[in-house]
């Protein structure tokens, strides 16, 4: 154990290197991730002011929608792109050489970014929420606690099923491909693209139930208060999310084997 600490320090240190060497490129990336759920708010809030009733305040829309931006970013993972790439331009080889699996690699480089963003979106949302006071979040310390606690089960669960979805690359080329049809569904069933509450009954009990609502959609409206009086959902949900890590940790166990087998038959 205090040798794979060491190996993650070493690790730390150089996937922050890099992301300081390109931290204009990685603001760049972060401020064109705000787009998607801006677009939303300003959908949203229009309907609203039309007349049209959801169930949500102005308020409640702008709460939610900047809550979609931070988890999003605090969430999200990128590792299908590199590793399909990895494994069709049978670079992936070097890697499984190394002493370490090649996702402890992946998931230094998350942890850096996860980090990175921390610290310029929490600041900003703090210094905001100082001025205008629909940013103020309804929750107390031990909330905020819990908020964090299932920022980082889903960001587990988001960094595995990426990983998972670059491994199909051991069997097709088309896995980036399945996996922006899964971003598509993910979207909507997440609670991305409008709050659940939203949606017919049928497809957000689903989504509620399914490795979507509990990776943004949870998050969000526990950082909302929406579960203040209901400690029972709270615990439930995030049993919800262990569960699933639980599943994907199987499953990659199961991917990468097979995928290893697969790509050493085809001479990688």
């Amino acid at each position: 154990m205090i040798g794979l600490i060491r190996k993650y320090n070493v690790l730390l240190r150089m996937e922050w290197a890099v992301m300081i060497a390109y931290r204009s490129e990685s603001v760049i990336w972060m401020l064109g991730a705000f787009i998607q759920p801006l677009v939303s708010l300003a959908v949203w809030l229009s309907i609203n002011n039309s007349g049209y009733s959801t169930g949500y305040t102005a308020r409640e829309y702008i709460l939610y929608f900047i809550g979609v931006l931070v988890v999003e970013r605090l969430t999200r993972s990128w590792d299908v792109w590199e590793l399909d790439r990895d494994i069709r331009e049978g670079t992936i080889s070097a890697k499984m050489l190394r002493p370490l699996h090649p996702a402890h690699w992946s998931l230094a480089s998350n942890v850096v970014y996860k980090l990175f963003f921390s610290l310029v979106l929490i600041p900003a949302w703090s210094i905001l929420a100082l001025i205008f006071p629909a940013l103020r979040l309804p929750i107390d310390m031990s909330g905020m606690l819990l908020v964090v606690l299932s920022l980082f089960l889903s960001s587990i669960i988001r960094f595995l099923v990426g990983y998972e979805f670059g491994m199909i690359a051991f069997w097709s080329n088309k896995a980036t491909s399945i996996y922006m049809l899964y971003e598509g569904i993910h979207l909507f069933m997440a609670g991305r693209i409008a709050p659940l509450s939203l949606f017919p009954d049928v497809v957000a009990d689903l989504a509620r139930w399914l490795p979507f609502y509990p990776t943004v959609g949870f998050p969000v409206e526990l950082m909302m208060g929406k579960f203040n009086d209901r400690p029972d959902l709270i615990v439930g949900n995030i049993l919800l999310q262990v569960g699933w890590v639980l599943v994907f940790l199987l499953i990659f166990r199961y991917m990468w084997r097979s995928g290893v087998k697969q790509y050493g038959a085809v001479g990688g």
